[in-house]
């Protein structure tokens, strides 16, 4: 093997990259346990309202998932700004990645306010699942702008390694969005009984407040003053536009990779709802689960990245490799693992979701075929990270494109109208797994050979 991938002290880096990671994962798992807390109480409202949260997903996901790679260049250009010491920058681009945020969430949030039957018709939603699941698209429209603040400052304190008080902000909203998801689901506590709509009213409201907070946690930084953090006078907003647009550039690709990588997960949603209520309620308790363990590699991905990242502004890219290798290696150990748990405990699993007898048996024979392909998740996405850090967010998009949209959204449809029956949604997304872990791999080999040879 090279020497260069091991010219960093290896289990000093691997500290590194957990303590980066960990905090991230709670994070994630906060906004996935949020997702499966609406799942489980609107199942105790009925399997319809459940059908009809997740017919709205296959576009708020979309949404959001979009946003969040469109501000992918926050994290990036933090991380290399901090690693070259340079302070006053970091600031910069926290003022740059807020006011993107506003504005991706303003053009976001209004179209989906405005076009959410006819694009969830024209994503082959059912019929009958239109009209409620466009009530839900129109209330979650209201929450893109302060999540997309949320994601932008998020990624700023991920960037100068402050990832724990993000986790602390996501945290500490979890408990009221339960509460208030269950409350306006199911008509307790005196409100009234909404369904899917009040479980989107509650993620409204926490995702306001959440806003706050990670603002302020952004604020309130040690060493904020030599950071800049607090500026608002002209000159610290002079430059703001420019950087706003080269944060833009940036993200597009990843943006549009990612809305195309979770649009091929969406046309799976929305070809789950042709097979009936029983079929879209097992699919939204898969791919919750699947979501859970998800949000261990995005949290090793987050590390992986803010190194890589460190690693350029350094000036030593090449120790970039390593780090990314590390964390690969680390996700892909705790993607398997977590794999092994999914099939031997499917029964426990499933069963903590409320539902009729009909969607358990769908729910059990779908988690363990699909349970092995997240190994290979875990790896493509900690990839994804280092590759955007590395300055190769173009080729990274489209591998993801290639595998997700084309892959799993173009078999999935292949294969449902084909006849395969449900288990189709899972070889799908089985399919597209494998398939961005061979590309976005092939991709790094191919950039570790350059930075070899520079």
């Amino acid at each position: 093997m090279p020497r260069f991938l091991f010219s960093t002290d290896t289990r000093a880096e691997t500290r590194r990259v957990l303590a980066l990671a960990w905090p991230v994962m709670l994070t994630s798992l906060n906004w996935t346990i949020l997702h499966v807390t609406d799942v489980i109480v609107v199942g105790l409202v009925g399997a319809h309202e459940v059908a009809a949260l997740g017919a709205s997903r296959s576009l708020t996901f979309i949404a959001i998932v979009t946003g969040l790679a469109w501000l992918s260049g926050v994290l990036v250009h933090t991380a290399r700004a901090d690693g070259a010491g340079d302070l006053p920058r970091t600031g910069q681009v926290l003022r740059e990645g807020l006011v993107l945020g506003l504005l991706l969430g303003l053009v976001v949030g209004g179209v989906m306010f405005v076009f959410a039957d006819p694009m969830l018709a024209g994503i082959g939603v059912a019929p009958a699942l239109v009209e409620p699941a466009g009530r839900v698209v129109r209330v979650m429209a209201f929450t893109y702008p302060p999540q997309l603040m949320i994601v932008a400052a998020s990624f700023f304190l991920e960037g100068v390694s402050r990832p724990r008080r993000v986790a602390v902000v996501n945290l500490s909203i979890l408990p009221l969005n339960a509460v208030l998801a269950w409350a306006m689901s199911g008509g307790h506590l005196g409100l009234p009984a909404m369904g899917a709509v009040g479980a989107a009213t509650a993620t409204a409201i926490a995702s306001g407040l959440g806003a706050v907070g990670m603002i302020a946690a952004a604020l309130t930084l040690p060493w904020a003053k030599e950071r800049g953090v607090r500026r608002i006078d002209a000159a610290a907003w002079r430059g703001v536009p420019g950087g706003i647009a080269a944060l833009a550039v940036f993200g597009i690709v990843p943006a549009v990779a990612s809305g195309l990588e979770l649009a091929g997960f969406s046309i799976l949603i929305a070809l789950s709802t042709q097979f009936g209520d029983d079929v879209a309620h097992a699919f939204q308790i898969v791919f919750s689960v699947h979501n859970v363990t998800f949000a261990l590699a995005l949290g090793l991905g987050s590390a992986c990245g803010v190194r890589v990242g460190n690693a350029v502004g350094e000036g030593e890219p090449k120790a970039g490799i390593s780090r990314a290798l590390i964390a690969t290696g680390l996700s892909m150990l705790a993607l398997g693992v977590c794999g092994i748990v999914l099939i031997v405990a499917r029964g426990p699993i499933v069963a903590a979701f409320p539902s009729d007898a009909a969607t358990h048996v769908i729910a059990l024979a779908m988690l363990p075929v699909w349970a092995p392909f997240i190994l290979f998740d875990g790896a493509q996405v900690v990839l994804v990270y280092a590759l955007r850090s590395l300055g190769d967010q173009v080729v990274a998009g489209v591998n993801s494109i290639v595998a997700y949209f084309v892959v799993t959204g173009g078999a999935g449809w292949w294969m449902v109208h084909a006849g395969v029956g449900p288990m189709a949604l899972v070889y799908a997304s089985g399919l597209g797994m494998l398939t961005a872990a061979v590309l976005h791999g092939g991709r790094f080999w191919i950039v570790r050979r350059r930075l070899r040879r520079a």
